[in-house]
């Protein structure tokens, strides 16, 4: 018998309006006229409303439907519009004061801090505009503070995108943020000022400090300490790399992440404890405020978080839709969620915590119910946990295609981990709760702590043994923007058609199925048909790239410090094998002459006419005479140059007309072959 499939009146203004806003990161024409084209859409949608016709009434409905698409594409364009006040209409007067307000540290290493800022004043003129901020670190060194005012002459310059293919494009993420250009700061060029005191950053900097400050000095191993920090303050950071990976590996990154399943579990224990308020009169209403209140109060204390923002936006919702309906509408308070969310911050559509929290959600409310009607065991025990399995399954089966889209890879033990592992997540997180609570108020006594030490070394050990099953692990995955997309219409349509079988459903499902697997054939015959070779970037070092179809070799002069940038490239890509590529002076090949001049090599190394001259090392070598000698199309300077040998030979090829390319500054070359 099949199914109720969930329903919301939300759904179709709610994709309509999501499917304008992403239409607007790819065509960007705002104008005028499309302004009043928009609101003409909506003059006249509110205008049939009072013409009754049955001959107007196809037209009713599309132009409700494009009214819906085109407010989104409208408010989106709107909110990265860049405004008449913005201090990039005065890029021109670069070398005046700017007043500069951090607004958050974005990261941290041994050469700088980044931080998120906003420019206040340029000269005598206020302005706004976000910008990120990366402070040089030296001996004399002190760390900006939130809230802290900046005054400097520096310029400003527009943020670079990635040197090479397959690259985390910090770009993209800042641009999303509405942050588009940086400036360099040191304790040379940069003034800093006094500290304004804010709502927001007393939340976090007075509080959670604090509470940093307790957890600092308790007795708890340095281990259980960052979990306390990871699961209560969303501060993954204070974990170690090889535990923060072993979690990946297993499947339960998500464990880690302050985020759905952590705030979950919290409106969940809340609505266990505070049960029997349901016996006296209003005492559901009341227990949904005190609910809400607790979410609320635990996002401000930790600072809100994005993560935690909209967990406790969707679960807000949830809770209301549960007090009113009883559990009926969990869909649709959740799509209002996802509504309400996008309105206030536009940023959260593309950011990929925001995109996993609402697939996994979404995923177990339309797939769980079907995969219950699989089985129905009469054990108390094994019920549950076949529940738990289909809870699994359907939040993995949702999020996983655009995991493998991001992260390139498949963890086939997730099932193992999390019916082993979340079945009594929930009773750590409590005990979680209880040690902190413990730690802030009295002094923990050392056999809570032992216990508390050795329960978190179990947790560690236990995902680090199924992180090493490294066989079941599926790495070096690709999928296209474009087959990601096919296989969640494809998923969706096969969903739609499980609920509610018919002949025009099971026909769509078809057709985007089919559409899918034609369009995997082509993406293989088109990388089977890719010839190129590759010089990448990386500091300090030369990375080349021969790709001849499916099949990669690399060479590189400093393996260790190059690994990250050819899995990025590989996983960038289909491809079946990878092996090492051995270079000579002379390479050649079918379409490719190409010379390499390292340190100490002399003018004349080979005797041939090249394609392509690559100078690596800083090779000592009078430019000017290499090009009377040869002509090449390009001359290469990889990473492995210092920038003031690379500026001289830029300079001379212009005078001599020879094409100049250097990955420091261009990125990476491809040579199509």
């Amino acid at each position: 018998m099949p199914m109720k499939l969930p329903h919301s009146p939300l759904i179709l203004p709610v994709g309509l309006f999501s499917l304008g806003a992403i239409i607007s990161f790819y065509f960007s024409f705002y104008s005028i006229k499309w302004s009043f084209f928009g609101f003409g859409i909506l003059f006249l949608i509110v205008l049939f409303q009072f013409i009754k016709s049955s001959f107007l009434k196809p037209f009713k409905t599309i132009l409700i439907y494009g009214g819906f698409l085109m407010i989104g594409y409208l408010y989106f364009l709107n909110y990265y519009l860049v405004s008449p006040n913005h201090y990039e209409h005065k890029i021109n007067e670069a070398l005046v004061e700017k007043l500069i307000l951090i607004e958050d540290q974005l990261g941290s290493n041994s050469f700088s801090n980044s931080y998120s800022g906003k420019i206040i004043s340029w000269g005598k003129t206020n302005v706004d505009g976000k910008i990120l901020i990366r402070q040089s670190k030296d001996k004399r060194t002190i760390p900006f503070q939130k809230s802290q005012k900046i005054l400097t002459r520096e310029a400003i310059e527009p943020i670079k995108g990635p040197h090479n293919p397959g690259q985390f494009s910090y770009k993209d993420y800042l641009a999303n943020l509405k942050i588009r250009y940086q400036i360099d700061l040191d304790t040379t060029n940069s003034i800093a000022l006094g500290i304004e005191k804010e709502l927001h950053g007393f939340s976090f900097t007075s509080l959670a400090e604090r509470a940093y400050s307790k957890i600092k000095k308790s007795p708890l191993s340095k281990s259980s300490q960052g979990m306390i920090k990871a699961l209560l303050f969303a501060d993954r950071n204070a974990l170690e790399n090889e535990l923060i990976e072993n979690y990946t590996k297993a499947g339960i990154i998500h464990l880690l992440a302050l985020s759905g399943l952590h705030v979950g579990l919290f409106v969940g224990i809340l609505l266990f404890v505070l049960k029997p308020l349901n016996q006296f009169h209003f005492g559901t209403t009341l227990r949904t405020l005190l609910i809400l209140c607790f979410l609320w109060l635990f996002a401000f204390f930790v600072g809100f978080p994005p993560s935690v923002t909209r967990s406790v936006t969707m679960f807000s919702f949830i809770v209301i839709g549960r007090s009113i309906h009883f559990g009926k509408n969990t869909f649709h308070y959740t799509l209002l969620s996802f509504f309400i969310l996008i309105i206030c911050y536009p940023p959260f559509l593309r950011t990929l915590g925001f995109q996993l929290s609402y697939l996994a959600v979404f995923g177990i409310l339309l797939l769980h119910p079907l995969f219950q009607q699989l089985c129905s065991p009469r054990s108390l025990i094994l019920k549950k946990y076949w529940e738990w399995t289909t809870v699994c399954v359907a939040a993995q089966l949702a999020v996983s295609p655009i995991s493998i889209y991001y992260f390139h890879q498949f963890p086939s033990l997730f099932l193992i981990s999390n019916l082993l592992i979340i079945p009594f997540f929930g009773v750590f997180l409590m005990l979680c709760i209880c040690v902190f609570v413990i730690l802030a108020f009295f002094s923990l006594h050392p056999t809570l702590a032992l216990f508390f030490d050795s329960l978190v070394n179990l947790l560690n050990h236990l995902v680090a043994w199924i992180a090493e099953q490294e066989s079941f692990l599926f790495d070096e995955l690709f999928l296209s923007l474009k087959t990601t997309i096919l296989i969640y219409c494809s998923l969706f349509a096969i969903v739609i058609w499980a609920y509610k079988h018919s002949v025009l459903k099971a026909f769509s499902s078809v057709i985007i199925t089919t559409c899918l697997c034609f369009n995997l054939v082509k993406e293989y015959q088109n990388a089977r048909a890719e010839h190129s070779f590759w010089i990448l970037h990386k500091y300090m070092a030369s990375a080349i790239v021969n790709q001849q179809g499916t099949h990669l070799q690399y060479f590189s002069s400093n393996t260790e410090s190059t690994t990250n940038i050819f899995t990025d490239f590989s996983n960038s890509r289909i491809h079946k094998s990878t092996v090492e590529l051995f270079l000579d002076k002379a390479y050649l090949q079918k379409h490719l002459n190409i010379l390499i001049l390292d340190k100490g090599d002399s003018l004349y190394a080979a005797k041939f006419e090249p394609d392509y001259i690559l100078l690596r090392n800083n090779p000592k070598i009078n430019v000017e005479r290499l090009l009377k000698y040869y002509s090449p199309k390009i001359l290469i300077a990889d990473g492995t140059n210092a920038p003031w040998n690379t500026l001289q030979w830029r300079k001379t090829c212009k005078e001599k007309k020879i094409n100049f390319h250097e990955t420091r500054v261009e990125g990476a070359l491809k040579i199509n072959l």
